[in-house]
């Protein structure tokens, strides 16, 4: 059983996670395969991609931590990263590929938590 989510709270530095294709970063679909993380200040409009080469889950926690971001929205995710990530107060919600990295910060609030 997953662990329970953090309160919710508003959330002012949400990650999402993404593949970079050269054109931009667009929304990435399995955690673990990720090529980094967009970080978006939502009191700012500031962001930031953050690289993430060795391209597995551990390591892509590692970044998100590191960043001290206190939302995430990412696609398919395990349930050791959930907790990991939950534990560090991370809010983390399930997102579509299908939307933008904007479109996905915008509605963090109303998406389902992971």
């Amino acid at each position: 059983m997953i662990d329970q989510a953090p309160a919710l709270h508003a959330a002012t530095h949400i990650a999402v996670t993404v593949m970079d294709p050269g054109s931009g970063p667009v929304p990435c679909a399995f955690f673990g395969k990720c090529d980094g993380i967009v970080v978006l200040d939502t009191a700012t409009g500031a962001r930031e991609f953050h690289r993430n080469p060795p391209r597995t889950p551990q390591s892509l926690c590692d970044l998100i931590l590191a960043t001290g971001v206190d939302g995430l929205v990412c696609g398919f995710i395990g349930e050791p990263e959930i907790r990991r990530l939950r534990a560090a107060g991370i809010d983390v919600r399930l997102g579509s590929g299908r939307c933008s990295v904007d479109g996905l910060v915008a509605c963090f609030r109303d998406l389902p938590q992971a």
